[in-house]
């Protein structure tokens, strides 16, 4: 990760040079509600835009024959996971048989679906309330990301917004947890397209998803609701943002969830202060919001 010194501090961007964004939903289901053919699913996906999705079924991973046979039928790349446990759900990404686990304890599933070499998401704490939460909060030094965002959750009636407090919080203890937001799709469900990363990649390499499941540990991607970004740089001490011209404001987050500085419209330039252990850019477009990833302080 390239690193940039501020002012009065040095911070880490997960970012590179590169301008090319991959489209992404990391949480759907086809065995969950009723059976909706990922082949058919996922063509839906692609042309909403969309350049991967990962099926993260219900304890239930599936093999590389029909992974490459919906790809081909959906004609986008399929990353495969699986959703784990039976309550206090967890992603993980870039597996394609369920990892064993010793019991149903939080914290033993996030070590051991980390152990077997996946991107590990702790799901829609807000279903669980302050449990959910609370394992959150004791799991972060585990898990790779948190699910800020979930489409479905939000239109259950819970408070996806607390996600963000709840980030925040974990963050400004100087832990280092990455951030999604997903659809959660289950056909009649809810609709596609409500939430999604953007995964950085080279601009000249074949894509797989091994690479994707790389650059989502490397965090270099950014989470969304509607805005885009399409270049975020940090160098020589200076921040460098740019978003779409739907951007209304963006903003810069630092420790405490406090707001250091913001700029209205859809470029944003910024000479790093020392604002705490990291600081994040959120982009905003009406209701809607982008969140990159922290740039953690060395």
């Amino acid at each position: 990760m390239p690193a940039s010194t501020g002012s009065t501090g040095v911070y880490t961007s997960p970012y590179a040079a590169s301008g090319r964004w991959l489209r992404g939903n990391v949480h759907m289901h086809q065995y969950c509600c009723g059976h909706f053919d990922l082949g058919l699913s996922g063509l839906l996906y692609r042309l909403l835009g969309y350049d991967f999705v990962a099926i993260t079924d219900h304890n239930q991973a599936h093999r590389p024959d029909a992974i490459q046979r919906w790809a081909e039928v959906a004609g986008l790349m399929i990353v495969p996971g699986e959703e784990n446990g039976l309550s206090d759900h967890i992603i993980e990404l870039g597996v394609h048989d369920v990892t064993p686990t010793l019991s149903d304890d939080y914290g033993e599933r996030v070590r051991a679906l980390r152990a077997a070499g996946g991107f590990v998401i702790g799901c829609h704490p807000q279903e669980y309330g302050a449990r959910g939460e609370a394992q959150i909060r004791q799991a972060a030094d585990e898990l790779h990301a948190v699910e800020i965002y979930n489409a479905l959750r939000e239109a259950r009636g819970t408070d996806e917004d607390r996600n963000i407090a709840l980030w925040d919080e974990i963050l400004s203890q100087g832990k280092q947890l990455w951030a999604v937001a997903g659809d959660d799709f289950h056909q009649s469900m809810i609709g596609p397209a409500q939430g999604w990363v953007q995964v950085q990649v080279p601009v000249d390499c074949d894509v797989t998803w091994p690479l994707i499941v790389d650059q989502l540990k490397a965090g270099a991607f950014y989470a969304s609701t509607y805005p885009r970004f399409e270049t975020i740089a940090l160098a020589d001490g200076l921040l460098t943002v740019v978003a779409d011209n739907r951007t209304q404001q963006l903003r810069v987050i630092g420790e405490g969830g406090t707001e250091r500085f913001s700029g209205s419209g859809s470029r944003l330039t910024w000479t790093v202060e020392d604002v705490g252990c990291y600081f994040r850019v959120e982009a905003e477009s009406g209701r809607k919001r982008a969140w990159s990833q922290p740039f953690y302080r060395g």
